[in-house]
């Protein structure tokens, strides 16, 4: 299996929107929080910020970025890994590669939010150490204003 990751491409824009909705409807997610979708590429375009995909021949497989939430603190969004493709060690991979990035731009911790039925999420999450936390509300993170939506999880870099 030769699955390669890298940032996002502009080839890759209409794939990535199509994978990232596919993943709503398959979890049955509330779409008013499927913001960012219609170009990743240009979503993710802050100088601290970056979209990965991981794709086996041209097809992507696995997502997720980090967007710049403060001076310290990276927020993970967009974490998504196909249905055949998970317990297989890809997100761990994935997310190896953001902690990588957010170290390379000198974030201090990175944070995550995951919905509330998402319990597959939550326990990967905490098996790479991420503590729940109660984050302040925050207007560059709409899903901080949703507790009950969300579960909130950090880890220290």
């Amino acid at each position: 299996m030769q699955i390669k990751i890298r940032k996002i491409g502009e080839k890759d824009v209409d794939q990535g929107y199509q994978f990232c909705i596919g993943i709503f409807e398959e979890f049955g997610w509330d779409k008013s929080f499927a913001y960012g979708f219609e170009n990743l590429k240009e979503f993710f375009n802050g100088d601290r910020e970056v979209f990965l995909v991981a794709k086996l021949k041209q097809e992507i497989v696995a997502c997720g970025g980090v967007k710049e939430l403060s001076k310290t603190d990276g927020l993970i969004k967009r974490f998504y890994v196909a249905k055949e493709f998970r317990g297989k060690g890809l997100a761990e991979l994935m997310l190896e590669k953001i902690k990588q990035f957010a170290k390379e731009k000198n974030y201090k911790s990175i944070v995550v939010d995951i919905f509330q039925d998402n319990i597959r999420a939550k326990k990967f999450f905490q098996k790479q150490g991420f503590a729940v936390f109660s984050p302040r509300f925050l207007e560059n993170w709409v899903e901080s204003q949703h507790p009950k939506t969300f579960e909130f999880r950090k880890i220290d870099l």
